[in-house]
């Protein structure tokens, strides 16, 4: 990945290194700013021309959750609806 990064990378840094110049930073900081900017840019390229597949649509579940059923999942009775009908309250 580095090999992605790093000739972007220096493109980007004398780039914004002479736009801070320009701005009229100082020295330092137009360097530092422009290595930030410079490193940001690079990795951004590199993420950019990275091919990478898309997220497969269905989800294994572990064999261990697999297993189970619904009355075995423990704290299910607490978050479990009643069957009765909701009372409305009064608006204010």
């Amino acid at each position: 990945m580095a090999d992605k990064i790093i000739p972007p990378a220096l493109k980007l840094w004398l780039a914004f290194l002479f736009v801070f110049l320009l701005l009229d930073y100082g020295v330092v900081p137009s360097i530092l700013l422009g290595a930030l900017a410079g490193f940001a840019g690079g990795t951004i390229q590199a993420w950019w021309i990275t091919p990478g597949g898309e997220p497969t649509r269905s989800l294994e579940l572990p064999a261990t959750l697999r297993q189970l059923s619904k009355r075995q999942l423990p704290l299910r009775q607490i978050f479990r609806r009643s069957g009765g009908e909701r009372v409305p309250r009064a608006r204010r």
